[in-house]
């Protein structure tokens, strides 16, 4: 994928199954929408899981990190519509990080997504960084069927602000997210494996969210900035 912009919000979820229909027509019909009508939001976008530890991977980017604690996204937080306060109750094992694009190559959009939310602090952060931006991530672009890899560090005080709209959830945040794009299911199969790998061998991190592999479901553009 090309991500616009230099800010990406990244939200895992599942939904509990007697809210599946609630949640599809809210999401499909309103939310996303909504979202993307925000100054400063550019797409919105939802995968639904081939093989991963949650059902739903949802995704916004944004001009700027700073439209994320902005006052139009906030006050839309604060005030949550009908349809949302129905259909929040059904969301469940929830992971949310306001991020920033630091690391990020594309060659398009492809359908298959490999996506993990990964916690590394102090010196296990630099580590994986030199991995990834020096060795995996490119590695991967090269590879055929991979559309674009990227990495997006978080802003945990943003990530964590209390609004009405999390009012009595439990959300997690991770430090960071990697993402990685592909054409073909196959090179998103192997490239999760490989991702795995390097996570699992460096010392310190873990994966808040482990990699999973998604699909496309849903996307709005905003065809005017």
């Amino acid at each position: 994928m090309t991500l616009f912009g230099e800010g990406f919000i990244a939200i895992w979820s599942n939904i509990r199954e007697e809210g599946l229909e609630t949640f599809y027509a809210w999401h499909d019909n309103e939310h996303v929408a909504e979202r993307v009508g925000i100054p400063g939001f550019l797409r919105g976008r939802r995968y639904v899981a081939v093989d991963a530890p949650v059902r739903f991977f949802m995704c916004y980017e944004t001009v700027s990190p700073e439209v994320q604690v902005g006052t139009d996204y906030l006050n839309r937080l604060n005030a949550p519509t009908e349809w949302t306060r129905a259909a929040l109750p059904y969301f469940c094992d929830t992971t949310r990080s306001l991020t920033r694009k630091i690391f990020s190559q594309a060659k398009g959009d492809g359908a298959e997504l490999v996506a993990a939310g990964i916690d590394a602090p102090g010196g296990a952060l630099a580590e994986l960084r030199r991995r990834l931006f020096t060795g995996l991530l490119p590695e991967l672009y090269l590879e055929p069927g991979i559309a674009g890899v990227h990495w997006c560090e978080t802003n945990r005080a943003g990530s964590t602000i209390e609004t009405a709209e999390k009012k009595g959830r439990a959300v997690g945040v991770c430090d960071a997210v990697v993402l990685i794009e592909s054409s073909r299911p196959g090179p998103a199969r192997a490239a999760r494996e490989r991702l795995a790998e390097v996570l699992a061998a460096v010392p310190g991190v873990t994966t808040p969210v482990a990699p999973g592999h998604f699909r496309l479901e849903f996307e709005k553009v905003k065809l005017a900035v």
